[in-house]
């Protein structure tokens, strides 16, 4: 039973820490199919705040600028 217990409440807390706050958009853009996809990073805060963290959260938005025709 402890043993339960204790998994349930590893389980939890690993679930709260994989899910923080996003700090941006990572946005992939696909316009041209013959090359390799092109990465933007978008921050909602200054690089001196990302580069204090060893781990960061970002939002991946696949956005083209260029429609397909």
């Amino acid at each position: 039973m402890e043993i339960a217990v204790g998994i349930l409440i590893g389980l939890l807390i690993g679930v709260v820490l994989s899910h923080r706050r996003p700090l941006g958009n990572l946005r992939v853009d696909r316009s041209d199919p013959t090359s390799e996809p092109y990465l933007f990073l978008e921050l909602d805060t200054d690089v001196r705040t990302i580069m204090r963290k060893r781990r960061v959260v970002f939002k991946v938005r696949v956005e083209n600028f260029l429609p397909h025709e």
